[in-house]
C-alpha cells in the first residue's frame, strides 16, 4: 500500500533520510534526480513539490514498484 501523499515518508525519503533499495532503474534515477533538486534549493516550497512528486511517481507505477512501497512503510 502507498502511503499517502501527506504521509512524513515521502519528505524523508526526498531529504535522504529514509534509505530504500531497489533494482529499479527509473526508481533510483527519480531519487537521485529529487535528492540533487532539494539539495540545491532546501526551501518548504521545493521540499513540498518534490515530495509530490515522488508520491505521484509511485501511484504511476504502483504495481512496478510494489516492493519499494512496502519498504517505504517499514
Amino acid at each position: 500500500m502507498i502511503p499517502s501523499a501527506s504521509h512524513p515518508t515521502w519528505r524523508q525519503l526526498v531529504a535522504g533520510e529514509k534509505e530504500v533499495r531497489s533494482s529499479n532503474l527509473s526508481f533510483n534515477m527519480l531519487i537521485f534526480n529529487l535528492r540533487l533538486r532539494y539539495r540545491k534549493d532546501p526551501s518548504p516550497t521545493t521540499m513540498a513539490k518534490l515530495a509530490g512528486d515522488c508520491h505521484a511517481f509511485f501511484v504511476k507505477y504502483e504495481k512496478m514498484l510494489e516492493s519499494e512501497a512496502n519498504a517505504l512503510v517499514k
